[in-house]
């Protein structure tokens, strides 16, 4: 650039004309004028040999192509308030059998933290779609932010980076520095940036203060086989019998894959039975069917495992199963000269009367006038069958009953009052989920007889009707029924507090459930026996009422099952309120988690939130290896979609953040700093020449003229 700038001056100096002295009398009268206009024209051959100096220097910068600096950066001289968020979520243990993206983001993540200098202030996030703050707050202190990304493990959480961009934004708004940065290493899930628009809405507002980086590690995975769900058909698992599990198994990928084999396990033993699908294309899932004895009655966990591939988090699940031995079930006749609660109890114990006390369902019936003095908690359910209006008493004992886990099931018949239905069961205690409507049908003809709708059904109960060979219960003869009257933001909705399990044939509820409190009350539109139907006598009705109870019944089994980042709430022995238990995490057994137990509305109850890993969690006593009880956590199902970020998303993002693709080894520094210098400025110092240009040629012009 010097030189450059020195050839102006080296053709000035060449272009000196050398004068021979003459001595001439006649130049005397010309001295005085030149003496007059030296100084003048030098001071404009200086001029112009200034501009095209300039020229030159601004030409030769313009070729060099620099960028302008913000003010921060000059003035913070490389230091910044930063927090890193290391994505910790279920994808990131994909990997290539050697290491996982967790293992390759730990160490970008370090990488990341050589890029800031001394004096910068850092954070620490494990992100997610619920978050761990190891180092909360920005600090000084780099070596210990370095030893936390040492010590971070994955978990099994779904993705989700506005939660961790939103919270490092907070973060940061906190903070004087005057250079701002937030640095995301995670994978090219493209599920995880789905509420993008409000990251980029937040940025806007700090779009001056704060630079995003996202730091991409791992090599995309192009086939995934995983289990969705395990689920165990309605009914009891009764300790000793076949138990029937489905689990259903969903394919990724862009081939076919053949010979797909899946095992089933009992307590971490070996495979008691597997099942194989033989071909499943790209995108299909598929419900794989299996059947297992639990040994004895209690709790057992139950698993189901793929062979191991490249995303090992879903290549199984576990759910905890109670083995019962006796289940006991109160049914309270609301009319001695009906046969409903004579139906009821031989649906219940279908078998021959000398082996009936052996039998796992054990009932007992009671008139509606003796339950106020029966002692609901010694049953596993509850069946009135078309009772008259109960006393108070006896209705607030139900209600307790069901809210603390109990199982509920009501015929209606010509017994069904209105006043006491709607006053005391539906507004006063909550165990009716809708009104009733009018009496459809007519009990004593045979015209206008009522059916169910046909399947394919969708409630647990009923789905069994749903396979071929299993008959159909649009056969059943109605010759009169109750319609429910649903609230309209409930009727036939899954997940709500109601729901209808099946409708009349002309879409009307006929049988609807509610789940109150820890348990559930199911309703039957029509009566237990023979007066209004032929339900009782089709071979449909005994397993009908078992899977009815069965479901109900399993209420606790809700309790001990859920997904990774719930809260888990066990129900312990009264002796443990106030004292404390360990708890131990599922694949990190060196982890124990101690915790208080409370006191819950009907009991000591032990609430854990740190569910970040699936599998089984273990309770116990401090110092004592006996399990007091275990809760099982299943994956979150969307992280088994590894598929990328599309060129969209990818855009969507550069546009307000730099995104590099990282690989192992790679030099986080020079990338970050390559970024810092800010816009770059050529095109202003062109601009400057041209205009320079134009101002030499006009003064030169001008000075040549003649004086």
């Amino acid at each position: 650039m010097t030189a450059a700038v020195a050839v102006p001056i080296l053709i000035h100096l060449l272009n000196r004309r050398r004068f021979r002295r003459v001595s001439w009398a006649a130049m005397r009268f010309l001295r005085a004028s030149i003496e007059k206009n030296r100084r003048r024209m030098e001071l404009e051959d200086w001029i112009l040999l200034a501009l095209r100096c300039l020229m030159v220097l601004l030409l030769a910068l313009a070729l060099a192509r620099p960028a302008l600096r913000s003010a921060a950066a000059f003035l913070e001289t490389g230091r910044a308030a930063a927090v890193l968020v290391l994505d910790r979520s279920g994808s990131m243990q994909a990997g290539d059998g050697v290491r996982t993206r967790f293992d390759l983001a730990k160490e970008a993540a370090e990488a990341a933290l050589e890029a800031y200098p001394a004096g910068s202030t850092v954070a620490m996030v494990l992100g997610a779609d619920r978050l761990e703050e190891p180092v909360g707050e920005p600090a000084f202190d780099l070596a210990r932010v370095r030893q936390a990304v040492r010590e971070a493990t994955v978990s099994e959480l779904g993705t989700d980076h506005a939660v961790g961009l939103l919270r490092a934004l907070e973060v940061l708004g906190g903070q004087t520095a005057l250079r701002k940065e937030i640095v995301l290493v995670t994978d090219r899930q493209g599920w995880g940036w789905r509420r993008w628009p409000e990251v980029e809405a937040a940025l806007l507002e700090v779009a001056q203060d704060t630079r995003l980086r996202v730091v991409l590690v791992g090599a995309p995975v192009e086939e995934n086989l995983s289990v969705v769900e395990l689920s165990r058909s309605a009914g009891f698992a009764t300790a000793g019998e076949p138990v029937r599990f489905q689990a259903e198994v969903a394919y990724r990928g862009g081939q076919p894959m053949r010979q797909v084999r899946a095992t089933l396990h009992v307590n971490g033993g070996p495979a008691v039975d597997e099942a194989l699908a033989e071909e499943m294309m790209p995108g299909e899932s598929r419900r794989l069917t299996f059947f297992a004895r639990l040994p004895s009655p209690g709790w057992h966990a139950v698993s189901v495992r793929l062979p191991a591939d490249r995303m090992p988090a879903d290549d199984g699940g576990t759910r905890m199963v109670r083995a019962v031995e006796r289940v006991r079930v109160l049914v309270v006749d609301g009319d001695a000269e009906s046969n409903g609660a004579f139906f009821l109890r031989q649906a219940l114990q279908p078998v021959p009367r000398e082996v009936a006390p052996e039998y796992f369902l054990q009932p007992r019936v009671v008139a509606a006038g003796q339950l106020a003095f029966t002692r609901l908690g010694d049953f596993d359910a509850v069946i009135l069958s078309d009772v008259p209006p109960l006393a108070s008493g006896a209705v607030d004992a139900l209600a307790r009953y069901v809210r603390e886990g109990g199982a509920l099931i009501g015929f209606a018949g010509p017994q069904a009052q209105e006043a006491f239905y709607h006053g005391e069961l539906r507004d006063r205690t909550g165990l009716l989920p809708a009104s009733l409507g009018g009496l459809k049908g007519n009990p004593e003809s045979e015209e206008g007889v009522l059916h169910w709708e046909q399947g394919p059904y969708r409630h647990p109960v009923l789905t069994l009707w749903n396979e071929a060979g299993a008959g159909t219960l649009a056969g059943v003869r109605f010759l009169a029924g109750w319609e429910w009257v649903m609230p309209l933001a409930e009727a036939g909705r899954a997940g709500m507090d109601s729901e209808v399990i099946v409708r009349w044939a002309d879409g009307t509820p006929a049988v609807v459930e509610r789940r109150l409190g820890r348990g559930r009350a199911m309703w039957f539109g029509s009566t237990a026996g023979t007066g209004w139907n032929d339900l009782a006598v089709r071979p449909a009705f005994v397993p009908l009422l078992h899977r009815a109870v069965g479901l109900l019944a399993e209420t606790a089994e809700a309790q001990r099952n859920g997904r990774v980042g719930m809260a888990m709430g066990v129900r312990m022995a009264p002796e443990w309120t106030g004292r404390d238990v360990v708890v131990t995490v599922p694949g990190v057994p060196e982890r124990r988690v101690t915790r208080l137990v409370g006191a819950g509305e009907d009991g000591a109850q032990l609430v854990f939130e740190e569910t970040v890993r699936a599998g089984v969690y273990g309770v116990a006593a401090p110092g004592d290896p006996t399990v007091l009880a275990q809760f099982a956590v299943w994956p979150d199902p969307a992280e088994s979609d590894l598929t990328d970020w599309t060129p969209e998303q990818r855009e969507e993002v550069e546009k307000r953040a730099q995104v590099i693709d990282w690989e192992p080894g790679q030099d986080l520094r020079a990338l970050f700093e390559r970024e810092r210098v800010g816009v770059e400025i050529w095109w202003p110092l062109i601009l400057g020449v041209l205009v320079l240009g134009c101002v030499e040629s006009w003064l030169a012009q001008r000075f040549s003229r003649s004086k």
